[in-house]
């Protein structure tokens, strides 16, 4: 041994193999956003339905409202894609109901949340047992190590 070793190297090796490995937990960066937007957009809507000129205003309140709704679907869409999450054609498909209709986004809201916990307990799942087959290995492998110079 070098004069500048301490002798861990090896398991600190695989610790950083360990963490490299690690999937990280998918964090959709849009999706809270969308229901304060939604939310402000109802709001809106409501206090100008008080007025009389609410007919002149009221859709293009709708029509801004849906428009940020979109894009912030789509953002989300987009991030959760980033982190390895992939829907297949249905990303479309929300994507252009939420431009259309108005009451697309809280179901979106909803329908993420699913995607993104099933994919995080996946993920989570993957990691506990590749965690517990390792440890189990790693015992296994002593206890041969040990059968080993036994024998010989």
């Amino acid at each position: 041994m070098s004069a500048n070793t301490t002798g861990d190297e090896y398991s600190r090796g695989r610790t950083e193999e360990k963490r490299q490995q690690r999937q990280p937990r998918v964090n959709p960066r849009y999706r809270p956003v969308i229901v304060v937007v939604w939310g402000v957009g109802l709001a809106i809507l409501f206090v100008l339905s008080l007025f009389s000129q609410a007919g002149a205003t009221i859709p293009w309140v709708l029509l801004v409202s849906h428009l940020a709704l979109a894009w912030l679907v789509r953002l989300d869409i987009k991030s959760i894609r980033r982190q390895g999450v992939d829907w297949g054609f249905s990303r479309h498909l929300w994507f252009a109901a939420t431009v259309v209709f108005p009451l697309v986004a809280p179901a979106y809201y909803l329908y993420s949340g699913r995607i993104v916990g099933r994919e995080n307990e996946r993920r989570k799942r993957a990691q506990g047992l590749d965690d517990a087959n390792e440890t189990s290995e790693s015992r296994t492998d002593d206890g041969d190590d040990q059968r080993d110079v036994g024998v010989s």
